[in-house]
């Protein structure tokens, strides 16, 4: 069994919590949820009373929120059967947004929520610095998720590529829950034919796991991960694998790429692996 796997909970985990305990009873993982400190907002009006009075008051509700959160979670865990844990802030563990990629490190995964369905992701996005930085997936809820986890149609998006074939191994464990896993490549004239040769053998891999797997050709003239999001909502598939920030953060949120688009159209879950 995978030991445990973080989910990482905010003012909007919604579809977060019943998905992250889905996903605990179908693996047969520990889930464990924590609330991460956000810096508080330099207000720049007002006395030096009011303001320190501001602070403390945000501070105050971000807690009770970060705890009625926290509970919701345990609670719906405990009724599903699922051994969780739950890292409130007042017990002394409340890692700060930039301390969360470390402690992420020692979990199998982290598991978010999709922060804004159509906002393209900002440079200092928690999944951005989760994904680019903690070294460990990250797999990404759609904001409009509502059904539990299910595997019987798993999409493996295949470039050739580093991030593409460290996403592949790290999810070797779902994709043994799966009932069908599809390894697919958009393909255009330049393809290297090691790439498409590279995605038959992961599907005769995945197959000999006595799993039904075939490779797809994808024939497309636009952005890859479009038309991977068009074929995944065409054929009701259940997940997305995919390799994430093949270039810098940087590069990515200026310019574009595969994973900013996914992190802003995606309607189904997302496991990235860097």
């Amino acid at each position: 069994m995978l030991d445990n796997f973080l989910v990482v909970l905010e003012d909007d985990s919604d579809a977060l919590i019943p998905y992250a305990i889905s996903v605990a009873k179908a693996l047969d993982a520990q889930p464990v949820a924590v609330w991460p400190r956000r810096d508080a907002i330099v207000i720049d009006d007002g006395s030096l009373d009011s303001r320190v009075e501001a602070a403390v008051n945000a501070a105050s509700a971000r807690r009770a929120r970060a705890h009625q959160a926290l509970e919701t979670f345990a609670l719906d865990a405990k009724a599903a059967g699922i051994v969780a844990e739950a890292l409130y802030p007042d017990e002394g563990l409340e890692p700060s947004l930039q301390a969360l990629p470390r402690f992420a490190r020692a979990f199998d995964f982290t598991m978010v929520q999709q922060r804004e369905a159509g906002r393209a992701p900002r440079r200092d996005d928690l999944t951005a610095a989760l994904l680019a930085e903690s070294g460990r997936p990250v797999w990404v809820v759609p904001a409009i998720q509502r059904a539990a986890a299910k595997f019987s149609r798993v999409l493996v998006a295949w470039d050739g590529g580093a991030a593409a074939a460290e996403a592949f191994s790290e999810s070797k464990r779902i994709l043994k829950c799966a009932r069908h896993v599809e390894i697919v490549s958009v393909v255009g004239p330049a393809t290297d034919a090691d790439v498409i040769a590279g995605g038959e053998r992961l599907a005769a891999r995945v197959a000999r796991a006595g799993v039904v797997a075939q490779f797809r050709r994808l024939p497309s003239d636009e952005d890859p991960a479009n038309a991977l999001l068009s074929y995944a909502a065409d054929t009701g598939a259940d997940l997305m694998v995919c390799g994430g920030y093949s270039h810098s953060r940087l590069r990515e949120t200026l310019f574009g790429g595969a994973t900013r688009t996914f992190l802003t159209s995606m309607t189904l879950p997302v496991f990235f692996a860097h």
